[in-house]
């Protein structure tokens, strides 16, 4: 009962931040709520390891490294950002979303039997999503702007995949781009995973739901990086004008899938 009550305040107090944040400046708005996540503590009574809030459209946001996890015994840091952009786009658009806001004892994206998966799971079977996609987070050092996994091709649609594609190109970043303005599309991180680790898009497959796995440059989710955060480097700062492109994109994306499209997931 305690746990319950816990989390009912905490999903109280968010929806009253997404009304207060819908007049603010994005990356204003991207800073806040990124400072509601926690990448070093452990979760406990008061303090919940993963949130989910509910959206209106059947699309589900996914931001399962949102702090540091552990995979296979061994720490792994945060992908910074990516929770407040989960939970950013979800206010832009009404999508359902999930997060990880504290330390993890397990890795919520390989872990088959993550309780995060099992969350998920019922958030799908319980709101009739038809879509997620998994926000990660990929190094400032990596030769593209965003990479796209659809475990090429059989995640999702053609014609959703399409719709990703065509979305991120209209906001400068494809397939024949250079650089931040790249889009890889399952040649690096296609979220195949192996026998030893399941993706949240593999899971989701396996489950018969479409989904994506979006992994997004730290030049174009990183406004500036807490003292808290993994890695070293503190000075690190993204390019503001590319961060709210990807948050324009994203949200178009979303939108787009929520229109109500069919989505049937290939074999």
């Amino acid at each position: 009962m305690k746990n319950f009550i816990t989390r009912l305040l905490h999903k109280c107090i968010i929806m009253v931040e997404r009304m207060a944040q819908a007049k603010k400046d994005p990356i204003e708005q991207l800073v806040e709520l990124e400072n509601d996540i926690l990448y070093q503590e452990y979760a406990d009574d008061k303090q919940p390891e993963y949130v989910y809030l509910k959206g209106n459209i059947p699309v589900l946001l996914s931001a399962p490294h949102g702090a540091v996890q552990t995979r296979a015994g061994k720490i792994k840091e945060e992908d910074e950002y990516t929770a407040g952009l989960a939970r950013l786009i979800g206010n832009r658009t009404g999508a359902h979303v999930i997060y990880v806001r504290r330390k993890s004892r397990t890795d919520p994206n390989a872990d088959a039997t993550a309780p995060y998966k099992q969350t998920l799971r019922q958030i799908v079977q319980e709101n009739k999503i038809n879509f997620v996609l998994d926000l990660h987070g990929a190094n400032k050092d990596r030769d593209f702007g965003i990479a796209l996994g659809t475990m090429n091709g059989k995640s999702c649609s053609e014609e959703e995949r399409q719709i990703i594609v065509k979305t991120f190109e209209k906001y400068e970043i494809s397939e024949a781009g250079n650089g931040l303005s790249r889009l890889d599309v399952d040649q690096l991180l296609p979220g195949e995973g192996n026998d030893r680790r399941e993706p949240i898009v593999k899971f989701c497959h396996r489950n018969s739901l479409p989904a994506v796995q979006i992994e997004i440059n730290a030049w174009l989710r990183i406004p500036v990086r807490r003292a808290d955060a993994s890695t070293p480097d503190k000075s690190f700062k993204g390019d503001q004008r590319l961060i709210i492109n990807i948050i324009e994109a994203l949200s178009d994306i979303v939108s787009s899938i929520g229109e109500g499209k069919v989505v049937v997931c290939n074999t």
